[in-house]
């Protein structure tokens, strides 16, 4: 992860309390995908937890970081529009390159988060190409 913040895509001040609670647990799931959380990415997490307002659903998400558990991404049953949803997935896409490292378990829950947000094999297929050319530009 880059010292500096990621600029989300996503508009955070327009997302109600479940769409806020579905997007950190998916951010958070992407950051442990790799099994590796570094200095940045705790960082990064505690920023994540901040668009979380709720005290019991910030304890639920500290909890899978503290334990590097896995959260479980439901598919989100009508939450975001087709426009929300692939902001959403783009932001996934570019923390998970953020480190100049596209592992294969981050392509993996890339597409996971895209087959739940109800893309296509192909749309998804082109965000993790596109994922692998920021890659490129930041070396």
């Amino acid at each position: 992860m880059p010292d500096v913040d990621i600029d989300f895509k996503t508009p955070i001040s327009g997302l109600n309390q479940k769409q806020r609670q579905w997007f950190a647990t998916a951010l958070i799931a992407m950051i442990l995908a790799d099994g590796n959380i570094d200095r940045a990415e705790v960082d990064f997490l505690v920023k994540v937890l901040t668009i979380v307002k709720e005290e019991h659903e910030v304890d639920r998400l500290k909890k899978f970081i503290q334990f590097k558990t896995m959260p479980t991404i439901p598919p989100p049953a009508g939450l975001f529009d087709r426009k929300l949803a692939m902001t959403v997935l783009l932001d996934m896409v570019r923390i998970a390159v953020a480190d100049k490292d596209f592992a294969a378990k981050e392509e993996e829950m890339v597409r996971h988060v895209g087959e739940t947000l109800g893309f296509s094999t192909g749309e998804v297929d082109k965000l993790v190409a596109y994922g692998f050319e920021l890659m490129s530009k930041a070396s």
